[in-house]
């Protein structure tokens, strides 16, 4: 109303470009996350064999937060992992944050490389 000559962009109103992509918020249909040191803490391994990093599992749960306030289902959303121990951590932290809350709830799938393998 105020603004009567204001226009999107032609990029935008093509749809072409990144405003284009049916994914929103993401170039691809997956996403790898490394994450340096959070407060501190870098990979740990509270037993043998059994790899873990809270920055990492506190960002992947961030990113799953995000996706579903994009819209997207939690039925459609898998978080795969290379470890064990990061798939518990990961697990615990969507508890603690997520699981609860009917905003979020719980992805479809949290579980390492080698299962989703089949």
């Amino acid at each position: 109303w105020r603004y009567k000559e204001l226009q999107d962009l032609p990029r935008v109103r093509d749809l072409q470009g990144p405003f284009g992509l049916a994914n929103a918020g993401f170039a691809h249909d997956y996403q790898f996350v490394d994450v340096p040191d959070y407060d501190g803490v870098g990979e740990s391994e509270p037993s043998p064999y059994f790899y873990q990093n809270l920055g990492e599992a506190e960002y992947v749960v961030s990113v799953f937060q995000y996706m579903r306030l994009l819209g997207y289902p939690a039925k459609k959303i898998s978080i795969i992992t290379s470890y064990r121990g990061q798939k518990h951590l990961i697990r615990d932290v969507i508890q603690a944050r997520c699981a609860n809350n009917p905003l979020f709830g719980k992805p479809a799938k949290i579980t390492t490389v080698d299962k989703f393998q089949g």
